[in-house]
């Protein structure tokens, strides 16, 4: 029996760790790391995927439509206009009432009051007030009362008006259609509707010379009282 050379038999060992390696390789298959950075999933080694930027064996998270993105509701808005100023209120002026004789100013119970003497029905007045953003005279206490006489000095209608639904001279009475009759300074004796019979005939007041009010027909052409704040 012959023996091989130390030659022969280190070509063989080598031979068989080569194949040993070569099989060792076909098994040995790492996963390459994750985290590397990509912008789609060809960028990646297989089986990784790009996710949010990134490669990763993990799928990207569910995202939940039924819940939209949205501001903070309590965050203020940005800008927002300043809150509102009251308006200040009109100057004291006969600027802009109608009026075809004198009006002349002056102020009582801390408002501004004009008297003209131009001689007009009551709706026509009325409207001259509401044109000059007021309205006749309302005459609310004596004090006031006192300071409105000082300037009569003829007959001239205040806001006293009477409803139409009244059944008795002395019911139904407000300042113009909206605020109640509380202080009042009637003369002796009226409202009567002329006759001590509510039949609509005297449905407006005038103030007198001595300051006294008196029921008489609306459509009496007097002077008149404009008052606003």
């Amino acid at each position: 029996m012959s023996l091989a050379s130390p030659t022969v038999t280190l070509m063989r060992t080598v031979a068989r760790c080569a194949a040993l390696l070569g099989v060792l390789a076909g098994c040995y298959n790492p996963s390459p790391p994750e985290g590397a950075s990509c912008e789609t999933t060809v960028q990646c080694p297989t089986p990784q995927r790009c996710v949010l930027g990134s490669c990763s064996l993990r799928e990207a998270p569910a995202v939940d439509a039924s819940v939209p993105e949205r501001p903070d509701a309590a965050a203020p808005p940005i800008d927002a206009p300043p809150p509102p100023i009251d308006a200040a209120p009109l100057a004291c002026s006969t600027a802009g009432l109608t009026c075809s004789g004198t009006a002349t100013m002056f102020t009582c119970g801390g408002n501004c009051w004009v008297l003209c003497t131009g001689h007009q029905p009551r709706d026509t007045a009325s409207a001259a007030c509401t044109g000059w953003m007021g309205a006749l005279g309302q005459i609310d206490d004596a004090t006031e009362q006192s300071c409105v006489d000082a300037h009569v000095n003829a007959v001239a209608w205040i806001g006293l008006v009477q409803s139409r639904t009244a059944t008795r001279p002395g019911d139904g009475w407000t300042w113009n259609t909206t605020n109640p009759l509380v202080f009042t300074h009637w003369q002796s004796g009226v409202p009567d509707d002329a006759d001590n019979n509510e039949n609509g005939s005297e449905q407006c007041a005038k103030i007198q010379t001595d300051g006294t009010w008196d029921d008489v027909t609306c459509g009496s052409s007097i002077n008149f009282f404009c008052e606003r704040p």
